[in-house]
């Protein structure tokens, strides 16, 4: 637009420029859905809603489908061989794809910044300290996901293993004591064997693809400040973006000018006081600024939720790996104080099986875990005897499924055990994620073996 009273050819460029934009809204929409879904898909707040069967088609519904249909169209032998080399590049070794994506994501964004939003940086009312401000957080951005990616999450071997064993004492609860099949050891309470890294880790959380590396006691703290960090930076480079808009608005002198309605009759509009005239002005004249304030923006919320839900476990004396645990031991509980009020044993679907038993529980350790729960569909999940025939049927039953009579036993008051990791307040805690106990415990067995060599 110009200062006085622009043509309706402008108006409709602007139009025609807010549908391509209005596309690219709508791809950013998406991927900020499919990553909720990917990250949150799991969590007990949905379960049995729409969005936890949304993550299962993601995460196993189409690896189901992508299975029958292999089989079907090259016969099984075939396909049993692609999927087996598929599942090892994939997923049962460390896999660099979601590191690339990061760093593209982090690097795309930095050169959207420096060719579109660093420009009106110092010639609008946007200081001109925050084009130093923002290389320094780029440093900030980059070392904090290094500093994950290359640390050690509490890797048990010979020389942590005693330290390890000191620090949790088991609960015979989630943890009972237990040879370790590939180590040959006990395992410390709290580890458990990563099958991507082929380690076991000491308070093992979780796996996660964007670092390369498992969440564990020695790296959890890099884990926290990494989504504090990010949360602060893209919300200030959300800010930022917006602001330099705002600035070079204000230098051109368009917020008071007048434009033409798009509605004949109608007054004339300004930017200021026409929001649908501004964002079809912002979308055409500052769509990659615009872009990437709105791209940042939804890392801000995803990241401070996903900061938040860390922040609750660690208030609970909770790992994401303990958080499944404990609700496999709720549904183990509710299940069999159901049998034992019925006089009769069901299955999970709410059917009547047998004769009710005292069977304790048993925790399926062998699964892995991903965010914020288990990464891939557990065998106690998948079709009998992996036969890939009966995958359809399991994934329309999956699909589809109400929740049987699993949501019966919600509804059963039971008591659980009391947390023994639990401090009991949150900054204990906390001191716990940052100042790692095993680490206490190692320096006093290393005193004591000098103190014993030197006697």
């Amino acid at each position: 637009g110009t200062e006085s009273h622009p043509s309706a050819a402008p108006l409709e460029i602007m139009a025609l420029a807010m549908s391509y934009n209005g596309l690219l809204v709508g791809w950013l929409v998406l991927f900020a859905l499919l990553l909720f879904v990917l990250l949150f898909g799991e969590a007990e707040v949905f379960e049995g809603t729409v969005v936890e069967k949304a993550h299962w088609l993601v995460t196993d519904g189409v690896p189901y489908a992508a299975s029958w249909v292999l089989r079907k169209g090259i016969g099984d032998a075939a396909g049993a061989k692609i999927e087996a080399f598929a599942t090892e590049v994939l997923f049962d070794r460390p896999n660099p794809a979601m590191q690339l994506i990061y760093v593209a994501l982090v690097m795309g964004g930095y050169w959207v910044y420096c060719v579109h939003v660093e420009p009106l940086i110092g010639v609008g009312a946007v200081s001109e300290a925050h084009a130093l401000v923002v290389p320094f957080a780029m440093l900030i951005s980059i070392a904090s996901w290094l500093t994950v990616c290359f640390s050690d999450p509490g890797t048990v071997n010979a020389y942590t293993l005693d330290a390890q064993l000191a620090t949790y004492p088991h609960d015979h609860v989630l943890y009972e004591p237990k040879i370790c099949p590939t180590l040959g050891v006990t395992c410390p309470a709290r580890s458990k064997f990563c099958r991507v890294t082929q380690k076991r880790v000491a308070k093992f959380d979780h796996y996660c693809g964007w670092m390369g590396n498992s969440i564990g006691e020695n790296n959890l703290r890099y884990f926290v400040s990494f989504l504090g960090i990010h949360v602060v930076l893209t919300s200030y480079g959300s800010w930022l973006c917006c602001s330099a808009i705002s600035g070079e608005i204000e230098r051109r002198g368009l917020w008071a000018a007048a434009f033409e309605p798009s509605v004949r009759g109608a007054g004339v509009v300004t930017l200021a006081s026409d929001w649908r005239l501004l964002t079809k002005f912002v979308a055409f004249h500052f769509a990659a600024a615009a872009t990437l304030s709105l791209f940042l923006v939804i890392l801000a919320v995803m990241l401070g939720a996903f900061l938040v839900y860390h922040l609750w476990m660690i208030s609970k004396g909770l790992t994401t790996n303990e958080t499944f645990k404990w609700k496999d031991y709720e549904r183990w509980a509710r299940r069999t104080a159901a049998e034992r009020a019925s006089g009769s044993k069901t299955n999970a679907d709410g059917s009547v099986l047998e004769t009710p038993t005292d069977d304790p529980f048993v925790d399926y350790d062998e699964r892995d875990v991903g965010c914020v729960g288990a990464s891939v569909l557990s065998e106690i999940d998948a079709p009998e005897g992996g036969d890939p025939d009966g995958s359809s049927k399991g994934f329309f039953a999956h699909l589809f499924s109400s929740g049987g009579g699993g949501s019966k036993n919600k509804k059963l008051k039971i008591e659980l055990p009391k947390n023994i990791y639990d401090k009991g307040s949150f900054l204990a805690n906390l001191r716990e994620v940052y100042f790692p106990p095993s680490k206490e415990h190692e320096r006093r067995l290393n005193t004591g073996v000098r103190d014993k060599k030197r006697q």
